[in-house]
This record gives C-alpha cells, sequence and structure tokens, in this order.
C-alpha cells in the first residue's frame, strides 16, 4: 500500500513539474507575442488619427491583460485545484474513518439482537464488547501467501499470552494464537485453510463451517444444509460452538451462493482489510464468555 501510495506521489510531482514547464515555456512564448503585437499596435495607434493618451495606455494595458489570461489565471486555477485535491483526500480518509466505526458499530448492534432473541440476557452481552481483559496488541508481521496466512504480534508469554486465545479487531474475528514465544506470538488468520470457525447467517439464522481458502480477500460458509435460507449480503458471525472461538464476532459478509443438492456453497467476503490491519485484542474465549466481566 505504501508503495503505491509513494508511486502516485511521484506521479502527482512529475505531472506538476510538466505543468510548471509548460507553463514557463508557454510565458516565453506570449510575452513575445505581446511585445510583437505591443509594437504594432502602437505603431497603428500613431499613425492612426484617432491617437489619443488613452489610446497609447491601452496600447500597452492590453498585453498586460494577455498576459493575465493565459499565464497568470491558468497557474492560478491549477493552483486552487491542487488545494482542492489536498481537501478532497483528507475527507475521504475522515469518511473512511467514520465507514469503519459505523460497521464495527452495526456489528454489535446485529450481534446483540441475536444474543437477545436467544438467550434474554442482552446486560451481559453488553459487558463483553467493553474490552477491558483484552491484550492490546500491534502486528510486527504478516504472512498472507497461497500456503497459509497469519499475523506476528508483538506480544508474548511474558505478557500473559497462551495458546488458543483469539485476536479481535472492531467486533470482527482476526484468528487464534497458534505459537506463542516469550516475546511475540503468531496468530493464525480466518482466511488461513487450517482455520475453521462454527457461524450464522445473522438474518436467517442458517449454520454452517466458515473456513479459509488462503485467500485474504475471500473465505468460504460451508456445510449450509439446502433447506436453510441464505441471502446475499448477509453478514456471518462465529456461533461460539466448540473450546476455541467466542459467540457474536463478525467473519464477513456473503458474496456468493450456489444451491447444491445437499449444501450451499458459499462465498464470503471478510469485513477486514488484513493488509492494513495493524492493532488486534488477543482475549481467551473463557474471557468473552464471563458473565462478570
Amino acid at each position: 500500500m505504501c508503495l503505491i501510495f509513494f508511486a502516485a506521489y511521484r506521479k502527482i510531482i512529475f505531472n506538476e513539474k510538466q505543468i510548471i514547464v509548460k507553463c514557463m515555456k508557454n510565458k516565453s512564448i506570449v510575452i513575445i507575442l505581446c511585445v510583437i503585437i505591443s509594437f504594432f499596435a502602437m505603431r497603428f495607434c500613431m499613425s492612426s488619427s484617432f491617437f489619443t493618451v488613452g489610446t497609447m495606455s491601452s496600447c500597452l494595458l492590453y498585453p498586460v491583460l494577455v498576459i493575465q489570461k493565459c499565464v497568470v489565471m491558468p497557474v492560478r486555477f491549477w493552483l486552487n485545484d491542487r488545494a482542492t485535491m489536498h481537501d478532497l483526500r483528507q475527507q475521504c480518509m475522515t469518511l473512511q474513518y467514520e465507514r469503519d466505526k459505523l460497521f464495527a458499530q452495526n456489528i454489535a448492534y446485529q450481534a446483540e439482537h441475536h444474543y437477545w432473541r436467544d438467550i434474554q440476557e442482552l446486560h451481559n452481552f453488553n459487558k463483553r464488547y467493553k474490552e477491558n481483559v483484552g491484550h492490546i496488541a500491534q502486528i510486527l508481521a504478516r504472512h498472507l501467501s497461497e500456503n497459509n496466512q497469519f499475523f506476528l504480534v508483538d506480544i508474548g508469554a511474558r505478557q500473559g499470552i497462551k495458546k488458543d486465545m483469539v485476536a479481535l479487531y472492531n467486533n470482527c474475528l482476526i484468528g487464534r494464537v497458534t505459537q506463542v514465544f516469550p516475546w511475540y506470538c503468531q496468530v493464525c488468520l480466518i482466511t488461513d485453510a487450517e482455520c475453521k470457525v462454527a457461524a450464522f447467517c445473522s438474518s436467517t439464522g442458517a449454520t454452517g463451517i466458515h473456513q479459509g481458502v488462503n485467500d485474504s480477500k475471500k473465505t468460504v460458509l460451508q456445510y449450509v444444509s439446502h433447506l436453510e435460507t441464505v441471502v446475499v449480503g448477509d453478514m456471518i458471525f462465529s456461533s461460539g460452538d466448540g473450546l476455541i472461538f467466542p459467540n457474536g464476532f463478525c467473519l464477513g459478509v456473503i458474496k456468493n451462493v450456489e444451491k447444491g443438492d445437499l449444501f450451499y456453497t458459499i462465498d464470503i467476503e471478510p469485513l477486514l482489510d488484513f493488509n492494513a490491519v495493524q492493532y488486534c485484542t488477543l482475549v481467551a474465549k473463557s474471557d468473552v464468555n464471563d458473565d462478570s466481566v
């Protein structure tokens, strides 16, 4: 991502230099033309019977007006456009940040609704989103290949990290801790083919197994019965079945559905951009599901 921005920045600077060079060339040409025009205009005025001081002044002023029109005004417009582009970039970054916050809130609201419908204990479910028992970790390195997908984060056994703790970000599930070292640990992502999570569809309640395919932009939901209802655009949440992953964290959005003889073929797009995530929260399932939290 940094390389793309750097290349775009260099391209913008190169284009700006070209524009400035063109403006300087055009300026020289315009000045020469204005001098020639002024010379002939003055000769015409002096030879004309209507020659006055005002006419003489207009002959001197006309080249200045031409220069302003052909050189000064385009440069001014270009500078204004450049300032406008900077403002638009800032607004775009602000809107992206607000969008991420709204996505996180939406996930929390949908998960709360499902949990309340199932066990009628919304108050306890709200407490689990305060993240006061988690360990905030920064991502040191990321490995996103066709063979496996994982993060290396900057906390390990010395900070109390244990194997099978889960990694979260903005109410989305990132993966689970598979290896723990003294100063750092390895997190297997939900996009890894070895990572399987019991999951359900938010609006229809259809259940299945979420699994990665070693692609950071795509996962699948397997073993969903053809008798269930599946809707494109529905969010997928972890169900909490099993020993590792807690209930109610988002895995992605359904992008494509094909009905088979026994099971659906369902493609999922993760909500998170695993190339852009910089931090995550590590927490054990027992802490997330503890009613005292």
